[in-house]
């Protein structure tokens, strides 16, 4: 087999969609870096902390597992390496990989996740005036995991060895309930990596945290981060699931915030009243649920507003409804006609305000939805299973993996896609 000795790089530099992506990925670091490196200022001259993240970088948006991995691939990618600051036959020892992780604070990554998300807002690409909660399970580096251990511990009180920082939690249902069988439940040893999100699909605040700290106690510390980072906003949404429905969060958005909660009920912080219909509205004197009529306000006070159901149905609605009132009530029969009218008081209590009857509340919460879809771009980033066991390096580790979404937003507005900035794979594809 005959190889020539000459190519022209420049050539296949300009023709791989590949490098492309990834030089506009590291341009996208140096922007959120300012174009500073920071190396040892004593002992023998090494790689800078730009390499080392650059590295990082590419090892989460290529999805590889682990650091014995990611240098078997730049091992191989001799180009990509000196686009990193590896120069070829020279990539630092595993071990130079692991102590980056460890020897650095938390702050300095997040600091270039705030630094990138800032580029992009300046220009408009997102914005922060809705803002999407949840988190993911990310599994510690325990045999405790492993569910055919049968020494395993179930035990919330143990401290598993070389992970101390580990606890145990909920992690999913192992089956759906059939007829009279009970849920069954997984449980794990680890910790929880929580996202503040744009409605755009890109990180603005994150923290990791052991398993057993509330999601609602994380949410407050995540919405203080937002303010100190990116200013306060008078009206933001906050959207989450029925994991943050707790009371106290609700205060903490209407009065410190001044924001919005839009926040799914979690039935077990609730009892079913007998006079409320299985939306959660009031059930009329003929035992109809009533349809909602949003808020109404008065000096001293603010309720909910609900009228009779068969008047203010929708078309649809009416045909499996009575034509007229079941108990003939007076104020459908008489006056105006309207139907009754009834009201919940939600004076001084912020989580009953929220209007889920509203069509504007169900259309936004639509968008809680793309952070389902953020952490599947996140896929197996170690983002559900961690092969370190250094509290901080794993820290560092779930930052350098939200940082590198938002790097790839900016990267595809460096590009002048700004509609691929969710697009990790393909921002850069040509067509």
């Amino acid at each position: 087999m005959q190889i020539s000795l000459f190519y022209d790089y420049g050539s296949i530099f300009k023709m791989s969609s590949f490098f492309q992506k990834y030089e506009t990925l590291f341009l996208a670091v140096e922007s959120a870096m300012g174009g500073s490196d920071i190396r040892k200022a004593t002992g023998r001259p090494g790689y800078g902390f730009m390499s080392f993240l650059k590295a990082f970088v590419y090892k989460n948006a290529q999805q590889i597992k682990s650091v014995p991995e990611l240098i078997r691939d730049l091992e191989s990618r001799p180009l990509l390496c000196d686009m990193i600051g590896f120069p070829f036959g020279k990539i630092p020892d595993e071990s130079n990989f692991y102590r980056f992780l460890h020897e650095h604070k938390n702050s300095k990554f997040q600091e270039l996740l705030y630094s990138s998300n800032k580029i992009l807002l300046e220009a408009g690409v997102i914005s922060t005036d809705i803002v999407i909660a949840d988190s993911k399970p990310v599994k510690a580096n325990t045999k405790e995991n492993n569910p055919k251990n049968p020494n395993r511990s179930l035990d919330k009180t143990d401290r598993i060895k070389r992970n101390p920082k580990a606890t145990l939690g909920y992690y999913s249902y192992l089956k759906q309930p059939v007829g009279d069988q009970k849920r069954k439940f997984s449980f794990f040893w680890g910790f929880r990596t929580h996202v503040l999100l744009s409605q755009e699909g890109v990180p603005l605040v994150e923290i990791t945290r052991p398993n057993n700290v509330r999601d609602g106690k994380i949410a407050k510390a995540l919405l203080r981060k937002l303010k100190d980072v990116y200013g306060q906003k008078k009206g933001r949404i906050f959207l989450g699931d029925s994991g943050y429905d707790e009371r106290e969060l609700y205060t903490f958005i209407k009065k410190a915030m001044k924001g919005e909660p839009y926040i799914a009920l979690n039935p077990r912080n609730q009892q079913t009243s007998k006079d409320m219909g299985p939306h959660d509205r009031p059930l009329c004197d003929a035992g109809l649920e009533m349809k909602s009529a949003g808020l109404c306000s008065e000096e001293k006070r603010t309720r909910k507003a609900f009228r009779c159901p068969i008047r203010h149905a929708s078309r649809k609605e009416k045909k499996s409804l009575p034509a007229t009132c079941p108990v003939h009530h007076e104020r459908f029969c008489s006056g105006k006609r309207f139907g009754c009218t009834k009201y919940i008081d939600v004076t001084n209590d912020a989580r009953a305000q929220v209007p889920r009857e509203s069509k504007e509340y169900k259309k936004t919460y639509k968008l809680r939805t793309g952070v389902e879809r953020y952490f599947s771009r996140m896929g197996d980033r170690e983002a559900e299973q961690t092969s370190h066991f250094n509290y901080l390096s794993i820290r560092n580790q779930m930052t350098i993996a939200h940082l590198t979404l938002s790097l790839t937003a900016l990267a595809a507005m460096i590009l002048k896609r700004s509609d691929k900035i969710r697009c990790f794979r393909s921002f850069a594809d040509v067509a």
